[in-house]
């Protein structure tokens, strides 16, 4: 029997699945690759990473505009959606939002997974066929808001979900929280992004996120706009500060990093500088005071322009680490932090061009 725990939206951050990734965010690569029905509105729209918006008195063809996945009304039995995530992993929660949805929103919902290789050759039509197992049992949801449920023990890990929308309706946002199960080169000395999201880097630690949240700088490629960077909202104390805090995705030796500012024209930070800690925390690591006793500098306050790529050679190769801090000096947004290097007990390579490393 699956166990799990009903919480309100106000304690999402607090909670395990504050500490998590949405998996099935179309910001990662994740994709609808099958669903019974989207008439009144695509399935895609349940995988925006942006909140959903209302447009009251907005029309179409099929009737009201929804951002959401709706169905059309009185399924003899029920309807699904699958998805393809964008990278494997295991499963803490699930937030099934019906924001809008004040009627027609999709009465239960259940979670299946299932685990297909990049090799499997079978249609999409055979993946109905193949072995499902349950995440999450038939769950009631309530009109127009968050449905949050934390699982009392983390799944195994699929790469595809199947969301069952029981009977029929709408589902404005489906959130699947959980952890990525990066799959390493099979040269333990290729050089990676060890705090890149597919590679399992999270940041784990924010001072702020007034306007975009941290995680973002992780995200794959460069981004749409800055909504999907990180920015902070605008200080007004001297010599102020923010931060995020990157567990990386394995301990590793950093060899270069790059600040992309892509989008950021007139936000951008006047200054960054980069600390780095080698902890056993897994989540954030011991802080002292002023960071002079634990951390290691590795960028000391260093000018970055707008709308642009700024790379950095970093010292002490030869040390590990396993978590760093990107600092934003006073404030203001980037939009991707990459954090090349090699995994420890890898052979530190002695040049490293900065060709080819920058977009993942």
């Amino acid at each position: 029997m699956i166990e799990y725990e009903r919480i309100e939206f106000k304690q999402l951050k607090e909670s395990p699945l504050g500490e998590c990734i949405d998996l099935a965010s179309s910001a990662l690569g994740s994709t609808i690759v099958a669903v019974t029905d989207e008439f009144f509105a695509p399935a895609i729209n349940m995988i925006n990473p942006l909140p959903p918006i209302h447009a009251p008195g907005k029309f179409v063809e099929t009737g009201a505009w929804m951002d959401g996945w709706e169905t059309r009304r009185h399924n003899p039995n029920h309807d699904w959606a699958i998805i393809k995530l964008g990278f494997p992993g295991s499963f803490r929660g699930f937030d099934i939002d019906t924001s809008y949805f004040t009627g027609n929103q999709a009465p239960f919902v259940s979670v299946e997974g299932t685990v297909i290789s990049n090799n499997d050759k079978k249609e999409i039509q055979a993946i109905t066929e193949i072995q499902w197992t349950e995440i999450l049992p038939k769950v009631e949801l309530l009109a127009s808001q968050h449905n949050l449920f934390i699982l009392k023990k983390e799944s195994t890990v699929y790469t595809h979900l199947r969301l069952h929308n029981i009977p029929d309706g709408g589902i404005a946002r489906f959130r699947a929280y959980g952890f990525i199960f990066p799959i390493w080169p099979k040269d333990i000395n290729a050089v990676i992004d060890l705090a890149f999201c597919g590679n399992g880097g999270r940041v784990v630690k924010v001072s702020d996120q007034h306007y975009t949240p941290g995680s973002n700088i992780l995200l794959p490629g460069r981004g749409k706009n800055m909504g999907d960077g990180w920015e902070t909202k605008r200080s007004r104390t001297p010599d102020h500060t923010d931060y995020a805090i990157v567990r990386l995705g394995s301990k590793g030796h950093l060899l270069k990093a790059v600040v992309d500012t892509l989008h950021f024209c007139g936000n951008y930070p006047n200054k960054i500088s980069l600390k780095v800690i080698l902890s056993e925390h897994d989540k954030v690591p011991p802080h002292k005071d002023d960071d002079h006793t634990e951390w290691t500098t590795l960028i000391e306050s260093a000018s970055i322009g707008p709308n642009g790529l700024f790379s950095f050679d970093l010292p002490q190769a030869n040390k590990t680490f396993s978590h760093a801090k990107i600092i934003l000096i006073p404030d203001g947004g980037i939009k991707r932090l990459r954090l090349y290097g090699v995994r420890e007990g890898a052979l530190i390579p002695s040049l490293l061009p900065i060709d080819n490393l920058i977009i993942q």
